[in-house]
């Protein structure tokens, strides 16, 4: 098996700052005495889906959070756009967010949730612009009913609506198919290919291989907290039937 195997950025040349949407050198983050990720170095470019395959607590989710700066590295730098992420909305509101759990408020409305993340943007959100995100994702009909009322589908809707309301170049997706049915796995694949024509930036963190390597220009494997796979879809070999287990690693020859 080939580690560390290099793919060059299929929408644009990452030696060119102004194609380089992320930039994680050297990257280690350890909690007490664990290191979730050690040394991990990822570039994507403009344009660029990649998803993000491990299995449980191979630093998928650590490095997802060290990009949002919801976390700071132990060692190493992160730039988002050629800046740190923490600093301020210029350079957050570039990009939206899906966590792994929605944390979203479940005494709000739906279009309460949107117009307080809204106002968090620093947007002047009219009623008919949330309830048109509402219906983009299916919930124009539920605008004025509480979240905690909604179905697992309903909240993943809810929140794929508030980390795009913003119209974000980049988009990082954290496990955007868990707890899904078929048909609300199938919705996800149409939303993240909407953004794929809209030329957007996605980084996806994913159990789903089979459609991660369907949706995604390029695989980026964890196992243990480093890097063991770089490279193009193409290449990647393993559990491609979307199983949640663990992920086996190969390089096609």
């Amino acid at each position: 098996m080939a580690e560390n195997a290099k793919a060059p950025g299929v929408a644009g040349d990452p030696t060119e700052p102004a194609a380089l949407v992320v930039e994680a050198r050297q990257v280690s983050k350890r909690y007490a005495r664990t290191w979730a990720l050690r040394a991990v170095d990822l570039q994507v470019v403009r344009g660029e889906l990649v998803s993000l395959l491990g299995p449980n607590g191979s630093g998928k989710s650590t490095l997802l959070r060290l990009l949002t700066a919801v976390t700071r590295p132990t060692y190493g730098q992160v730039k988002i756009f050629g800046q740190q992420p923490r600093n301020g909305l210029g350079v957050r509101e570039r990009f939206g967010v899906l966590p792994h759990q929605s944390y979203l408020y479940g005494e709000l409305t739906a279009i309460e949730n949107l117009r307080f993340a809204a106002t968090m943007y620093g947007m002047l959100a009219e009623r008919d612009e949330l309830v048109e995100a509402l219906a983009h994702v299916g919930l124009a009909h539920v605008a004025d009913a509480q979240a905690r009322t909604f179905s697992s589908g309903m909240r993943k809707r809810l929140a794929l609506a508030r980390a795009t309301l913003h119209d974000p170049e980049l988009v990082l997706l954290d496990e955007p198919y868990g707890a899904l049915d078929v048909e609300g796995i199938g919705w996800v694949d149409r939303f993240v290919g909407e953004l794929r024509e809209a030329g957007k930036t996605l980084v996806i963190a994913t159990h789903e291989i089979g459609r991660a390597l369907a949706l995604c220009d390029r695989a980026v494997a964890l196992r243990g907290g480093k890097v063991v796979f770089d490279g193009p879809t193409s290449e990647y070999e393993g559990a491609i039937d979307g199983a949640t287990e663990a992920v086996g690693l190969g390089v096609k020859v």
